[in-house]
């Protein structure tokens, strides 16, 4: 029995920006699963406002984004800041 040489290797199929835009999207899910749990038990005083301008309804949906985009915004400005400064470090691999 022989080996496939002709595939690449696993840390090659499944390392850089898959892993982390595949990592991103889970918690975009999880936000907005958790966002949309929030809605249907509805706790008294939760008006959600997106970015303090928007005023959503305290339904499923309406937590459901809030949480997507609030969380989908402040992890995407970090995510491109360090894809930024990664562009400065001498020590990475092309």
């Amino acid at each position: 029995m022989t080996a496939n040489t002709d595939s690449p290797p696993l840390a090659e199929r499944v390392a850089g920006p898959r892993v982390v835009i595949t990592v991103y999207l889970a918690v975009l899910g999880v936000a907005g699963a958790m966002g949309a749990l929030l809605g249907y038990v509805n706790p008294e005083g939760m008006d959600p406002e997106l970015f303090f301008l928007v005023d959503l309804p305290p339904t499923p949906l309406g937590m459901a984004t809030f949480g997507v985009v609030t969380v989908g915004v402040v992890l995407g400005v970090l995510l491109l800041a360090v894809r930024y400064v990664s562009q400065f470090d001498d020590d990475r691999v092309e």
